[in-house]
C-alpha cells in the first residue's frame, strides 16, 4: 500500500462525523474484545486505541496483550499520538509475529486502500488462533470517495476477499452519522444496496479452518516422544 500520507484520514477522524463514527465502532469492540484476550490492531488504529485504552486498565498486566502494527505503506510524519502500546511498523505481508498468537485482529482502515488484499489476510490467518475472529473496519468508497480519492476497494470486493481466503461473516453494520445497523450477512444484495446510505462498516469474521490444519494439529498432539 503506498500513499503520500494519512493526512484525510486524519482530517476524517477530526471531523465530527469521524468522532461520531468513532464512539460508536468502539463501543462495539469494547463489548466484543475481553481483557484476557490478545489483540492485534493493523492498520489507521489511532483513533480507536485510546477507547480500547480501557481494556488495559481492566487487566493486570497492563498493554502487554494489546499490539499495534502501522503498514509500512502508510508514510507517517510523526509517530502516533497514542500511549506506548506495543507498537511497531510492519510488512503487512509479512508480519512479524509467531502463528497462532492472536485472539482477535482488528483491521482499522486497511483493505480498502491496499494492493495486498490476499496476502495480509494469508498472513492474519496465520496469526490468529484457530478459534480466533477477524473484525474489519472499513470506510465506504461510494460515500466517501470524494472526501479520500486514493480509496480503491469497496466493500463487496473486500467482502469476496474475505470469502476467499475462509472468513466467514458473522455480523456485518453499517455505521452512519445517525445509524448503527445489523444486515443480515447472508444477504449479498441488501449488503450491496446498503452502500449507498453507510459511511463505514464492520465486518465481524471468523476463520474457517482447513481440514488439513486440524489433521496437522491432531497428529502434533498425539505424537509420542
Amino acid at each position: 500500500m503506498k500513499y503520500s500520507n494519512i493526512t484525510s484520514l486524519e482530517d476524517f477522524y477530526a471531523s465530527l462525523s469521524g468522532s461520531d463514527l468513532v464512539e460508536k465502532i468502539s463501543q462495539y469492540l469494547l463489548n466484543r474484545i475481553s481483557p484476557e484476550e490478545t489483540t492485534l490492531v493493523l492498520g489507521y488504529g489511532d483513533p480507536y486505541l485510546n477507547k480500547l485504552d480501557k481494556l488495559d486498565k481492566m487487566n493486570e498486566s497492563g498493554n502487554e496483550k494489546l499490539f499495534y502494527a502501522i503498514p509500512s505503506g502508510y508514510k507517517i510524519s510523526r509517530w502516533p499520538a497514542i500511549r506506548p502500546f506495543q507498537t511497531v511498523v510492519a510488512d503487512e505481508k509479512n508480519l512479524p509475529f509467531l502463528s497462532y498468537s492472536f485472539d482477535k485482529v482488528i483491521v482499522v482502515n486497511f483493505f480498502e486502500f491496499s494492493k495486498h488484499s490476499r496476502q495480509t489476510l494469508n498472513e492474519i490467518s496465520r496469526c490468529l488462533k484457530s478459534n480466533g475472529s477477524l473484525i474489519v473496519i472499513s470506510l465506504n468508497k461510494s460515500m466517501l470517495f470524494r472526501k479520500i480519492k486514493r480509496i480503491r476497494n469497496s466493500i463487496t470486493e473486500i467482502v469476496a476477499c474475505l470469502n476467499s481466503k475462509s472468513f466467514i461473516l458473522k455480523r456485518v453494520f453499517e455505521v452512519g452519522e445517525k445509524s448503527f445497523h445489523e444486515i443480515e450477512p447472508s444477504s449479498p444484495l441488501l449488503l450491496k444496496t446498503a452502500q449507498i446510505f453507510y459511511d463505514m462498516v464492520v465486518l465481524d469474521t471468523s476463520r474457517e479452518i482447513p481440514a488439513e490444519e486440524t489433521v496437522f494439529d491432531l497428529q502434533e498432539a498425539l505424537s509420542v516422544p
